[in-house]
């Protein structure tokens, strides 16, 4: 059995049509056909029926279509980690990470292992803190830092840091001594409000907000890095962790807004991993030195 002929079959089965699937993979309709039937030569079942001008996959095709794309993931897996030891690593090790640290310090953290373990292969994915930890459990990351900690028995979970959390707007142009006092009640009332781009902290945050604002303008943005940017472009204020603007501030682009009328909750990051193994505990004692010595 040949692996074109599955990626055939398995676009195929997607695309019902075998035009746009010779299309999609550069070869001639003929070659599609030919792919189809020495595949179903070699399992000695049909894959597909014809209805009129399209095609159907028949039901051992339904049931065999997950196990081709099972055998071309672990096929280009194994292609992955051959090229991966050619080039001098020894290990992939792939992280997940919210998207709130994406704008952070933490890319930092990741350039530093690389320049330090020049033999070990990093892979980031980038997904929301409510699926790393399934990313986790399912072996498809090894370690995960998530805005939401973890309570399944089988996993690891240790708290990375926390940190609190401050209401921003954009930078309104003084300089420190010439700057007027924001009037953070005034603010409050009179700007968009973003919210729901943490997973962990909005609904009681939302709670404060009401107890001392009379009708507070929110608007639902589920991503941080989209929050920032609205905020720049003066369309509105959030309340944010102080890592995750941090350059902002320092750029002169943002302001945090004192409110010592509210009671902020704070903003924690947890490691989620599976295995206690060695390059696992490699990375995490290496996050673990840079932020005992910096500032996320």
């Amino acid at each position: 059995m040949e692996m074109k002929w599955l990626r055939t079959f398995v676009l195929a089965a997607s695309e019902l049509n075998y035009r746009k699937t010779a299309e999609q993979l550069y070869i001639t309709q003929p070659a599609v056909s030919l792919h189809i039937k020495q595949l179903e030569e070699e399992l000695q079942e049909s894959l597909f029926i014809k209805k009129g001008r399209h095609i159907q996959l028949t039901e051992f095709g339904r049931m065999f279509r997950g196990e081709a794309m099972e055998l071309l993931q672990h096929y280009d897996s194994a292609i992955q980690r051959v090229y991966s030891l050619k080039q001098g690593y020894r290990k992939t090790l792939t992280i997940g990470i919210t998207p709130l640290l994406v704008d952070s310090i933490f890319p930092s953290v990741v350039r530093r292992f690389q320049e330090k373990y020049q033999d070990i292969e990093l892979a980031i994915q980038v997904a929301e803190s409510s699926q790393l930890q399934n990313l986790v459990e399912s072996d498809r990351i090894d370690i995960a830092f998530s805005c939401l900690p973890s309570f399944n028995g089988n996993l690891f979970c240790e708290k990375l840091f926390e940190d609190r959390i401050n209401l921003v707007t954009v930078h309104d142009g003084y300089d420190f001594e010439s700057a007027p006092a924001f009037d953070s009640h005034e603010l409050l009332n009179q700007s968009i409000i973003f919210t729901d781009h943490h997973p962990s902290y909005w609904d009681r945050l939302k709670r404060e907000i009401q107890r001392h604002v009379a009708s507070p303008n929110f608007l639902k943005v589920t991503q941080s890095y989209a929050t920032k940017r609205f905020i720049l472009e003066g369309m509105g204020i959030s309340f944010l962790p102080a890592f995750a603007v941090s350059r902002e501030i320092k750029e002169g682009r943002m302001l945090m807004v004192d409110t010592p009328f509210f009671n902020l909750p704070h903003c924690s990051i947890h490691t989620l991993y599976k295995y206690d193994h060695f390059y696992e505990e490699e990375f995490l004692n290496f996050v673990n030195q840079f932020l005992f010595t910096n500032t996320i």
